[in-house]
């Protein structure tokens, strides 16, 4: 059955209501824009529900990794570590949302695509229809590109999850990789393909297969997966192509851009800071402070959770409830006693990029991380105006603790 949120064109409306502005024919162009609108009704509602979302797990997870912390019963830590991974796992399916809601990537990093297959590939291995034969011809060398983490490996899982959909009684899913030369790119581009030995479909359902809640499923699948698959390597800067045989199976070709000379992220070799674990000093003396940070975010379970894991590891922490109580409390020190502030981005009253700007004019030389669940201020944006660092919520106590290293010298 096919669903595009029950659209209606004029051609089935004789008085002439439907989509505004249509002719008689309904036409290609006229239900793209409809979909488009659609799209951006979406992404509004997904930034808003991401940032109270991501919030709440932050605040959660923050928490949990004070039970693992300070748990005395691995038991106790076992269980704190797993409410961690599943505040892991949420976040990056409100990630998912976002990414097809059209928004770009926030942790973008030169990645290496077989390494991203090869982590689906054992996921997929795990997890869908024995006798589906899984299999991965990975020759692409070099073959690193310039993307989000999560996004690269979703685009994968979700071609891959498509061809298990398409094989109920067993089959083979194949993936590849092959370095392809062309002008448009100095590097060149990767070439990934993905086949299954599937039931295929004919041209009139492949005509369609990207479009947003298209599926050919049953009533209660929405069919965002080949569509946000789209988004994604579109935000990529690349090609998607799809062929299919009904009996035969089908094939997923995806080309990216091989990037050679941004600064590598995950794939960089770089550790995260270690996390200490939180202890009294010796002989009830006070330790001595690393540093001073001033923690701001309108949300108090954020507040309580990140200040009690900074000051357990040595940090003076300050706190406000947003942009404007931050600029107040920074400007009653001059900025000078502050080493680093960790600044959520989206509050009341003041945001978190007009805090930052009234911060640099008290000092021009601020420290600053940002930290954001949903922001319309990007990577790029905030980096030209000094905030070199953003972390996106919900995120681990080693990544927090990798981030206020970077600044704040011991």
């Amino acid at each position: 059955m096919i669903y595009i949120d029950k659209m209606e064109t004029n051609s089935k409306k004789p008085d002439g209501a439907g989509v505004p502005g249509c002719r008689p024919d309904g036409s290609p162009e006229e239900i793209q824009h409809y979909i488009v609108q659609k799209l951006d009704i979406v992404g509004q509602l997904a930034g808003g529900i991401s940032h109270n979302f991501n919030n709440q797990l932050t605040g959660i997870m923050g928490f949990a990794n004070l039970i693992a912390l300070r748990a005395e019963s691995d038991n106790i830590k076992k269980y704190a570590e797993e409410i961690i991974g599943i505040c892991k796992n949420a976040g990056d399916m409100v990630r998912e949302l976002l990414t097809f809601a059209r928004y770009k990537p926030m942790t973008a990093a030169v990645l290496n695509v077989n390494s991203a297959i090869t982590t689906v590939t054992n996921l997929l291995a795990n997890s869908i229809d024995k006798r589906i034969t899984i299999s991965a011809d990975l020759s692409a060398e070099p073959c690193n590109v310039f993307a989000d983490a999560v996004q690269l490996q979703s685009l994968f899982l979700n071609i891959a999850l498509n061809s298990k959909d398409a094989m109920p009684t067993g089959g083979k899913l194949a993936f590849s990789t092959k370095r392809v030369e062309a002008d448009a790119a100095p590097c060149g581009y990767v070439r990934i393909e993905i086949t299954d030995t599937g039931h295929g479909f004919g041209d009139d359902v492949k005509a369609r297969l990207f479009e947003p809640f298209f599926t050919t499923k049953a009533q209660g699948h929405v069919g965002l997966g080949l569509s946000s698959a789209y988004n994604l390597v579109s935000l990529m800067n690349g090609t998607i192509e799809l062929s299919s045989e009904v009996g035969v199976g089908t094939s997923v070709v995806v080309t990216l851009p091989i990037h050679s000379n941004a600064p590598c992220g995950a794939d960089a070799g770089g550790k995260a800071a270690p996390v200490r674990r939180h202890e009294a000093a010796p002989d009830g003396k006070e330790k001595k402070s690393r540093g001073t940070i001033l923690l701001v975010d309108d949300d108090s379970c954020i507040r309580e959770s990140l200040s009690a894991f900074l000051r357990g590891d040595d940090y003076s922490v300050l706190t406000a409830v947003d942009g404007l109580d931050a600029v107040e409390k920074y400007g009653k020190t001059g900025g000078d006693r502050i080493d680093l502030v960790i600044l959520d981005m989206v509050m009341p009253r003041m945001d978190g990029k007009e805090a930052f700007v009234k911060m640099k004019e008290i000092n021009p030389s601020v420290k600053a991380i940002g930290i954001t669940g949903y922001t319309n201020y990007t990577q790029e944006e905030m980096a030209a105006l000094g905030m070199k660092r953003m972390l996106h919520k919900p995120f681990a106590f080693e990544e927090l603790s990798r981030a206020v290293a970077e600044y704040v010298q011991h």
